[in-house]
């Protein structure tokens, strides 16, 4: 047993470190006592240093010496060298690593890494995107809904208009001033408003230099931050309808001029039958005009184009039987040669009147894209393509993931996933560089490629993350697939890197509301897989 002041002073000491307010005092015959006082001193320091740490005050002067206080103010350097980095990381920079919080610093460096591959994607998205607006041929344009305030505009645009960055201040320019013909914004608006779309809507628009332009005009509602917009594409038809005028003045002229052209420029009536076809037919697919001209619809397109113009034919036929104006036809359509390929062209068609407002048959302009289409389908592939690995990107993955979800849901049937996981792959950058790392990266998906189906999906889903995709798949099966992949990827000799093994979560479609819940359980199947010791298949 303990004397009375000893437990005094014991009662004191443990208020001191538990409790809020003290309340314990400790006798007054020790109260002078140097060791007594030292000890007590220690104790208060302690006491506050903790309570400034836990109230994020890493200025606080920790005052003192001996093996706590030590400890203590090492954990306070190690917080302020931790925020340090994580504000280097918050400005963009993630060239810093955390070493010195034992298993802390594994787990927030790699928080860093997939942060920094997830900005990285975002920013290789959005390059992508902004290469395929700047890419597209024909003047487009992202305004608001409300008062026409220009947000983007491509380099076609700038051509057709020819107005410079300069004059077209984004947030200040606005495209109603362009508009020739007030009613025909409103007439715009009101469409846009009604459908939710605009298709080759017909009006006419101002350049810089007040010269007057005819356009077809096709938008989209799209939101931005909450905001209605409209993406729209311009197709500028002014140098058409020029054609189009001198066409009908004289019909030698027209001759003439079509005779000449490069497109195909070519009169139909609303039977279907051609009355007029220029000699650049020839040069395009392959057939001369005297062969064309006896040609039936189904020999001038090919099976899905023919489809798409004989509804348009359709509705030019309503309009001119209910006196209504001819509606304009544009369209992409696929034409077979005579070689047996086919070429890709796009037509435009218009009505032709007589001068007394007779409608007397429809001009068609068609023009070889062939060049295009190839360019939209590079365009498209690098747009779904991982730049490193050249397997599909997280956009191609998510957009499959969604197709598939909504085909099993509609149609019962099964689908399954498998999300695997490089076994330390840090590893294997911090040994032999970030150059064999990715090398690893690519000579993988190579192995994944050669294991699976032709109708799997593969693709990089994030670092050293892989998804696979397995259309009308069970579970059993997906899981003997995980495990074919796992052995194929252990037996496979990677350069320099040597032997690698991954590890795999496996999921399938069951009855859930969303694709993510899927995603959910691989990963969680991919997490038991790793805890479990790496190199193996999990599933849930």
């Amino acid at each position: 047993m303990i004397n009375k002041d000893a437990q005094s002073i014991l009662e004191y000491f443990k208020s001191l470190l538990n409790d809020l307010r003290v309340r314990a005092v400790p006798p007054e015959n020790i109260s002078d006592d140097d060791t007594f006082l030292e000890v007590e001193q220690t104790i208060k320091t302690i006491r506050a240093a903790s309570a400034a740490l836990g109230n994020g005050n890493l200025s606080h002067d920790i005052k003192g010496k001996g093996y706590v206080l030590g400890a203590m103010k090492s954990l306070q350097a190690s917080l302020r060298n931790l925020t340090w980095i994580t504000k280097t990381i918050a400005s963009g920079d993630f060239s810093q690593r955390v070493h010195f919080l034992g298993d802390f610093s594994d787990a927030f460096n790699s928080m860093a890494e997939k942060l920094e591959s997830s900005i990285h994607e975002l920013e290789e998205a959005r390059s992508h995107f902004e290469m395929v607006f700047q890419t597209i041929p024909d003047a487009t344009v992202i305004t608001k809904i409300a008062d026409g305030t220009l947000m983007a505009y491509n380099r076609a645009f700038m051509e057709a208009t020819k107005f410079s960055d300069d004059d077209l201040t984004v947030g200040s320019f606005n495209i109603c001033d362009l508009y020739i013909e007030r009613s025909q914004r409103e007439t715009f608006i009101k469409k846009l408003e009604t459908d939710g779309f605009v298709e080759n809507l017909e009006f006419s628009f101002y350049g810089k230099e007040n010269d007057k332009h005819i356009g077809l005009v096709s938008s989209k509602i799209i939101i931005i931050e909450g905001i209605p917009h409209t993406l729209s594409v311009i197709r500028d038809i002014t140098e058409l309808k020029v054609i189009e005028a001198k066409l009908k003045q004289s019909e030698e002229r027209h001759r003439l001029l079509a005779d000449n052209a490069e497109d195909v420029i070519w009169t139909m009536d609303l039977e279907g039958r051609f009355s007029y076809i220029s000699p650049s037919v020839e040069k395009l697919r392959g057939y001369t005009v005297e062969e064309v001209m006896v040609q039936s619809q189904e020999e001038v397109l090919c099976p899905e184009s023919l489809i798409h113009m004989q509804e348009g034919l359709a509705r030019a036929i309503r309009s001119v039987q209910n006196d209504l104006p001819f509606q304009v036809f544009r369209g992409e359509l696929e034409q077979p040669c005579k070689d047996g390929t086919t070429v890709w062209t796009e037509a435009t068609v218009s009505g032709i009147y007589s001068e007394d407002g007779r409608f007397i048959g429809m001009l068609g302009v068609s023009r070889d894209i062939s060049e295009r289409k190839l360019m939209e389908e590079e365009i498209r592939r690098l747009s779904i393509t991982d730049k490193l690995t050249q397997s599909f990107n997280r956009l191609k993955l998510d957009e499959t993931l969604e197709q598939q979800f909504e085909w099993s849901k509609t149609n019962l049937s099964s689908f399954s996933i498998i999300i695997l996981d490089i076994d330390h792959f840090k590893l294997v950058n911090d040994t032999y560089g970030h150059q064999v790392g990715d090398r690893v990266l690519i000579e993988l998906v190579a192995v994944l490629n050669e294991n699976v189906r032709s109708l799997d999906v593969v693709g990089r889903w994030g670092g050293e993350e892989f998804l696979i995709i397995l259309p009308d798949t069970r579970l059993e099966e997906a899981t003997v697939m995980a495990e074919r992949l796992r052995k194929a990827v252990e037996m496979n000799p990677f350069t320099k890197a040597g032997q690698v093994t991954i590890s795999l979560g496996v999921s399938a479609f069951k009855t859930d509301s969303s694709p993510e819940t899927i995603v959910s359980r691989a990963d969680t199947a991919l997490y038991q897989a790793k805890e479990k010791g790496r190199n193996r298949v999990a599933v849930m």
